[in-house]
């Protein structure tokens, strides 16, 4: 790659525009096959609707980190803000695995659903949160494990995530 500041920033730009196209076109077909064209779309005030959208973007360009980081903070905030809305001011600040665990004795989420976003919840927290150079969530130890590169490993872990996402909403609990 190379650095925009040895670059004309508009070449740089085209040149990286040329090269990513493809990709990205890919990844907007994904979210469009999926994406709910009905129904309520419920979001948690000006904020939570730009994590989704945010989330979004950061997936159809290739900003992968950014999606799964993303978009697990809107599904955190989703669940809170369905818990507040049906008067449980007791979740308003409680960890995403609390509201999780909490969704799921309520019946607002499946077991397959619980899981899912526990295990997207775990792997997101490798990447926001430290953890020591051994450790087995740790991208680089995940990809010897699965014989995978980081990057692919990396990718997955987003369109997880957001197939997820669009799955949630579409259903309309959160």
């Amino acid at each position: 790659m190379v650095e925009i500041s040895d670059a004309d920033p508009v070449n740089w730009l085209r040149e990286e525009d040329s090269k990513c196209y493809e990709d990205r076109l890919f990844r907007l077909k994904f979210l469009a096959e999926r994406t709910p064209t009905e129904g309520y779309w419920p979001f948690d005030g000006l904020a939570g609707k730009h994590l989704f959208e945010e989330a979004r973007y950061c997936f159809v360009y290739g900003q992968f980190l950014a999606t799964i980081l993303l978009g697990i903070a809107y599904l955190e905030t989703a669940l809170a803000s369905s818990f507040y809305a049906s008067g449980r001011n007791d979740l308003q600040r409680a960890p995403f695995s609390e509201l999780l665990n909490e969704a799921l004795s309520v019946g607002l989420i499946s077991v397959d659903e619980y899981e899912e976003m526990n295990r997207v919840r775990n792997e997101r927290n490798s990447y926001g949160h430290y953890r020591r150079p051994s450790h087995e969530g740790r991208i680089e130890s995940r990809a010897v494990k699965e014989g995978e590169l980081p990057y692919d490993i990396i990718e997955r872990d987003a369109t997880s995530v957001m197939r997820l996402l669009l799955r949630i909403v579409g259903k309309g609990i959160l």
